[in-house]
């Protein structure tokens, strides 16, 4: 929660965090913001109002539209204290996506003021380094780290590494492909049909892999999964949302959990492993 703190009427607010009047009535318009009234008439902002500004403020820097912050803000983001460590977390690693691109044009600057040209092999890595730099990449990284560092201690992360997995901000082949199917499957709206039951092994094998069948660690590794995909970063995926996928598979896994496919939880991942080794 924001520190206690006085009411400041709209020029006071817009002038302090550098934006206009006018944005601050877009933002009432769109539901991003409420100003409370004096018994006079006129908007005044208090330190709940602040903090709401500052959430709509970071959001729109990172480039999301007006409407879409009204959905991320109606779901609930994280509290002040959360969102600032996100919000620092983003600006980190922006800030070294920037120095980093920095280093490449002073020494593009160099070799043309030495030569007097560039190659074009030189200008097609200068533009791939940098006018092609992903910069929501670097966000998601940021924000997984921050909400992996929350949950798991030292000797989780030590597992999931020996185990193979890299976390949810790595490119992973397999469960971009399960994120694939289940989306298709998505659409029958049927959890318990045969191929969500099956899909459903294939997905929480995988995160029995990755755990080594600890309850404890795949407890913590859903949990992080469901924070994570809650975060602005990631709040940019398209329909149907990761959360809406998470549930499905919940429910296609506790499908196939009742009709005796998949036995249950800590014994399915003892099951899922031993069949692994074994195949």
């Amino acid at each position: 929660m924001a520190k206690s703190g006085p009411y400041l009427r709209t020029a006071e607010v817009a002038r302090r965090l550098g934006v206009s009047g006018k944005a601050l009535r877009l933002y009432e318009a769109h539901g991003l913001l409420r100003a409370e009234r004096t018994s006079a008439g006129w908007r005044v902002y208090g330190p709940e109002q602040i903090g709401r500004l500052h959430q709509v403020i970071a959001l729109k820097s990172f480039g999301f539209p007006l409407g879409r912050i009204a959905e991320l803000l109606s779901g609930g983001l994280p509290d002040l204290a959360t969102f600032l460590e996100m919000h620092e977390h983003v600006l980190r690693q922006e800030s070294k996506r920037v120095d980093h691109a920095l280093r490449l044009l002073s020494a593009a600057r160099a070799t043309l003021a030495e030569h007097g040209s560039l190659s074009s092999d030189d200008l097609m890595n200068l533009t791939k380094e940098i006018a092609m730099t992903d910069k929501r990449n670097d966000d998601v990284a940021a924000v997984y780290q921050a909400v992996a560092t929350r949950h798991f201690s030292s000797t989780d992360q030590a597992t999931l590494a020996a185990n193979g997995y890299g976390g949810m901000d790595k490119a992973d082949a397999d469960w971009e492909a399960l994120h694939g199917e289940v989306a298709r499957l998505m659409k029958s709206g049927d959890p318990s049909s045969p191929e969500a039951m099956d899909l459903a092994r294939r997905w929480m094998g995988k995160v029995f892999e990755a755990t080594g069948g600890d309850p404890a660690l795949t407890r913590k590794m859903r949990t992080v999964a469901r924070e994570t995909h809650e975060q602005f970063a990631f709040a940019a995926a398209p329909s149907p949302s990761n959360d809406d996928i998470l549930d499905f598979v919940g429910r296609a896994y506790g499908a196939a959990i009742a009709k005796g496919i998949m036995p249950e939880p800590d014994d399915a991942a003892r099951s899922i492993l031993s069949s692994s080794s074994n195949a």
